[in-house]
């Protein structure tokens, strides 16, 4: 049986080059006791044939979405531990031993991986990310580790580590949001169904911030104010919401007088009449609580 599935999406906005050094970063330091699986909603035409080095090939019809591939293709792992490495992401020797070491306590959920930037070996990318109920979404640079243990870390878009038995008992990724914000809301709804996550310091991979997925500042406004929606709970006081346009405030000003800070301003207006965020979240939170066929570590609970 394998230890972990690695799964690398191959979709619309991929560059062919940053797949191909991702997946042979992969191949040369590929573990004894793992899968590789691509989500291909392109079509690769594989000329390498890697297919005839273990490597399975997910094929999706062209426009699949691509939480939608990721979530059949973790369905389709044949490991306890999923692994999804986005192209652009370079990985070095042993780089899932540490995470797995840690998948023994089995009240472990996620695990975020240390990125790096491959431009400049030593600076830290990311250490995953925080999301506050306020609003507030920060990607944990060297300088803020202290906030790491004080908070639960979500896993930056690039790379992440999950139990799939954990996933599969939230209903795996929430599709109708943009990766990283259904990486971040996976991460809160396993914390409330008692599985925890840790950020992993000796799991160290590279990335290209230039190869990763690009958004549409009027596209990531709209989602960051429904995952606040979705979180936010019974926090509607006045001080709750002074918070809150503090940090939509604080967003509109780290990128004026930029296009991006208007286009994002406008995105989070748009996303404020987003209907039945809170309800989705009880139902994904209810289904949880009834699950059968599989056994959390703690007792879910409802969010605050």
């Amino acid at each position: 049986m394998f230890r972990v599935s690695i799964i690398i999406p191959f979709f619309s906005d991929t560059p062919s080059e940053a797949f191909e050094e991702t997946l042979a970063s992969v191949l040369t330091h590929r573990p004894a006791d793992s899968e590789i699986l691509i989500a291909d909603s392109v079509g690769y035409a594989d000329p390498w044939n890697v297919g005839g080095e273990g490597v399975t090939f997910l094929s999706f019809p062209e426009r699949t979405p691509l939480l939608e591939t990721l979530n059949e293709a973790i369905r389709s792992a044949a490991s306890p531990i999923v692994h999804i490495l986005y192209a652009g992401t370079d990985v070095s020797e042993n780089w899932t031993q540490s995470p797995l070491e840690h998948f023994d306590d089995s009240r472990l959920g996620v695990v975020v991986p240390a990125v790096f930037d491959r431009r400049k070996a030593k600076r830290v990318f990311a250490l995953g990310v925080v999301f506050s109920r306020g609003g507030f979404l920060r990607t944990i640079r060297r300088s803020q580790i202290p906030q790491i243990h004080q908070t639960t870390v979500a896993p930056h878009v690039s790379s992440v580590f999950f139990r799939k038995a954990a996933l599969l008992q939230i209903g795996l990724l929430e599709t109708s949001f943009i990766p990283q914000f259904a990486y971040i809301d996976a991460t809160l709804l396993l914390k409330e169904c008692g599985w925890m996550s840790i950020v992993d310091f000796q799991c160290r991979l590279f990335v290209r911030p230039n190869m990763l997925p690009a958004t549409s500042p009027f596209l990531w406004g709209k989602q960051l104010e429904r995952l606040y929606i979705r979180w936010r709970g019974r926090q509607t006081s006045l001080g709750a919401m002074g918070t809150h346009w503090g940090a939509v405030a604080a967003d509109f000003w780290r990128h004026f007088p930029q296009m991006r800070a208007f286009q994002s301003l406008v995105g989070r207006l748009v996303g404020l009449i987003s209907l039945g965020e809170r309800a989705a979240l009880d139902r994904k939170l209810q289904a949880a609580e009834e699950s059968v066929t599989l056994e959390p570590p703690l007792k879910p609970r409802k969010a605050a």
